[in-house]
């Protein structure tokens, strides 16, 4: 892994979420447009849950029953003008035939990054079709969410070091790897860096955990040191079986305007309603962590809202199709925003004729 330059990225520096599931999933190194194309999927999900709304005709989003379509301009992934069509077609060939993997003790997930994809030479434009069944797991905050500067992560120049940055961004508390987890999570082939059927420590350090590092440390609000967790703790000499990640914030790297607008937003579940929680989390399968990336909407909600509790009921019966499948807590949360850009409008429509 090579020490590269990073890009300058045109677009408007931005705060992103994703769920802590996309984050942990086996993840196979990419070319960098790849892992920009990717990263442009997390922000229209991001934004989508946000309920930020497209406001140009050069990006679009259509929610569909299999797929989410997906248009944006090619100038929104190439920043370099050394790359060509040629490049462009390369990574979305490419990016097709990966398969997105996910394993806990529940379940197993695996579909493609993208059913389809079509680049028009003339307009410069690229579509994308996302499998849903990736599009839910970018919105399903069960189990957590971390919340990064997307301009960094599209300048960083191998996909290793943005699974490191985007697990590290907002860590609090080291966690341990084994080695073979380590590799599992990075893609890496279970045979690499091994010799004579032993681990070569000394590889995986100086070509992933080191380069990665460095990467990081150089760029990131986020990084971390590391040690090595050994078979034997009291034996310098014993095997080297894993590593112990230490995140570490640096203040510096920090776009200082979006983090006052975090700080400015940040504010606690006690401001909401204890009966709207508790709905949420007894009958519509939310908890704590799935909740707090929608604070905000959710404050909107009980105050422009007369009836909050009847709306969420109105919703939780709404939840389930004919074919018994029941949405998922990314379809609450749009049906939430739904009601409260209604009772916005419905607002400013007596307002006006107040007035």
């Amino acid at each position: 892994m090579s020490r590269k330059e990073l890009a300058v990225i045109p677009t408007k520096n931005k705060d992103i979420v994703t769920s802590f599931v996309y984050t942990w999933a086996r993840q196979k190194e990419m070319s960098i447009l790849e892992q920009r194309v990717v990263l442009r999927i997390m922000e229209y999900a991001s934004n989508h849950l946000k309920g930020i709304k497209l406001k140009d005709h050069l990006h679009k989003i259509d929610l569909g029953l299999f797929n989410v379509t997906i248009t944006m301009p090619a100038s929104d992934v190439l920043f370099n003008t050394k790359m060509k069509h040629h490049d462009i077609e390369k990574a979305l060939y490419a990016l097709r035939s990966r398969s997105f993997e996910y394993k806990d003790e529940n379940r197993y997930t695996v579909c493609g990054f993208i059913n389809n994809a079509t680049y028009v030479y003339r307009s410069g434009m690229i579509t994308v079709e996302v499998d849903n069944r990736i599009w839910d797991v970018l919105s399903d905050f069960s189990l957590g969410f971390k919340r990064f500067e997307l301009n960094k992560a599209l300048a960083l120049p191998t996909s290793s070091a943005l699974q490191f940055y985007m697990i590290m961004s907002g860590q609090e508390r080291p966690f341990r790897l084994s080695i073979a987890e380590l590799k599992s999570w990075l893609g890496i082939p279970a045979e690499k860096y091994r010799k004579d059927g032993k681990d070569r420590i000394d590889h995986l350090e100086e070509r992933v955990l080191r380069p990665v590092k460095r990467m990081l440390d150089e760029t990131c609000p986020y990084t971390f040191t590391y040690e090595k967790l050994r078979e034997n703790p009291n034996n310098c000499k014993s095997p080297v079986v894993g590593f112990e990640l230490m995140p570490v914030y640096q203040e510096k790297f920090r776009d200082q305007e979006l983090e006052r607008v975090h700080l400015t937003a940040k504010v606690s579940l006690g401001f909401i309603s204890p009966q709207v929680t508790n709905y949420m989390k007894q009958q519509m399968g939310f908890d704590r962590n799935s909740l707090s990336p929608h604070k905000e909407l959710l404050i909107k909600a009980v105050k422009l809202l007369p009836d909050v509790l009847g709306t969420l009921e109105d919703i939780q019966g709404r939840r389930r199709k004919k074919s018994g499948e029941v949405m998922g807590i990314g379809w609450v949360i749009q049906a939430i925003r739904g009601e409260v850009e209604k009772a916005e409008k419905d607002s400013k429509k007596s307002a006006r004729k107040g007035e």
